[in-house]
């Protein structure tokens, strides 16, 4: 399978893997949570926030669904299927979707909710191209993967990532680190390694950014990568963190089962990592994404064709 198939669903995957244990900031917590039958796809329970630093956001999801992280994605995938689609309509699919009366189900963060009262407050003739907030948190990137499957040229790529970008975020630091994931994920379809991907990760960053991506692969355990970066949402903290995840592992499972031990906004960081490790470990064998894995994501085949009708329609079908 093509590799931009894997790096998608390496993302979606990787959001409802940690759904089950999303903002729960104990580790400790978690650890104790990995006998539980089908672990990491487990159902969401307030029982499992008792008692530690969490926030309990998903209590009408069940196991195998996406976040409003994978949501974005999932849904930037059916939009941008549709080629030369206008920035007026992918706001008003995404009022319809995340609105009321909409599709989506489950908690919406602070990005989504200010720009849904936006769209609200004005008819659609007057809704600004730059329609976003000043946020730095980790929806930012969520419109990456499915950007970068579509194999359009640089410029044009650096443009729709800043038209994008805008509907959501206006963030210096969001557009800076959407374009490096952005480079980071391209090397990872090209060379199929870590190790370049993180180079690339870190070098297209700034500031403090890049100062975390490079003091944190130095560290060998969670507890020395979290004197460098939080598992929170900001992506001052999510590439950071994303980028040890994939220095201290091997596989696409490994990755995943350690991101979901880090604990935090796990949901966040999965559009990061797990599009980066789907693009360079691709399914099956002992490194790739598990096939039973995909068999877990609820609307799993719908999402497939959806991912199948994106290549096909950029040039990029398997």
């Amino acid at each position: 399978m093509a590799q931009r198939y894997a790096a998608l669903m390496g993302a979606l995957v990787a959001d409802a893997a940690a759904m089950g244990t999303h903002l729960i900031y104990s580790p400790e917590r978690i650890a104790s949570l990995t006998e539980l039958a089908h672990f990491p796809f487990i159902e969401p329970d307030p029982a499992h926030y008792q008692g530690v630093e969490g926030f309990y956001a998903h209590d009408k999801l069940t196991a195998g669904e996406l976040t409003i992280y994978g949501e974005w994605l999932a849904l930037y995938i059916r939009l941008l299927s549709q080629p030369g689609i206008e920035t007026l309509s992918i706001q008003q699919a995404i009022l319809d979707f995340f609105g009321p009366g909409g599709e989506f189900v489950g908690y919406i963060d602070t990005p989504t909710k200010a720009l849904l009262l936006t769209l609200f407050s004005l008819p659609p003739e007057d809704w600004p191209d730059d329609s976003g907030i000043d946020d730095d948190q980790n929806t930012a990137l969520c419109a990456v993967p499915a950007l970068i499957a579509m194999k359009m040229p640089s410029d044009l790529l650096e443009q729709e990532i800043e038209r994008i970008l805008g509907i959501t975020h206006q963030n210096e630091t969001a557009l800076v680190c959407a374009k490096a994931f952005a480079a980071a994920l391209n090397e990872g379809l090209r060379s199929r390694r870590i190790e370049p991907v993180l180079n690339v990760l870190k070098v297209k960053c700034r500031g403090l950014v890049q100062m975390r991506i490079e003091a944190v692969r130095a560290m060998e355990t969670l507890e020395q990568a979290m004197t460098v970066a939080s598992p929170a949402c900001h992506l001052q903290d999510s590439l950071p963190m994303a980028a040890w995840i994939l220095q201290t592992t091997n596989s696409y499972t490994e990755a995943i089962l350690k991101n979901v031990a880090v604990g935090g906004d796990s949901c966040g960081r999965g559009m990061i990592f797990g599009a980066l490790a789907g693009a360079c470990y691709g399914f099956g064998d002992e490194a790739g994404i598990p096939i039973s894995w995909l068999m877990t994501l609820q609307m799993g085949e719908a999402m497939a064709e959806d991912i199948e009708q994106l290549l096909h329609n950029s040039g990029g079908a398997f």
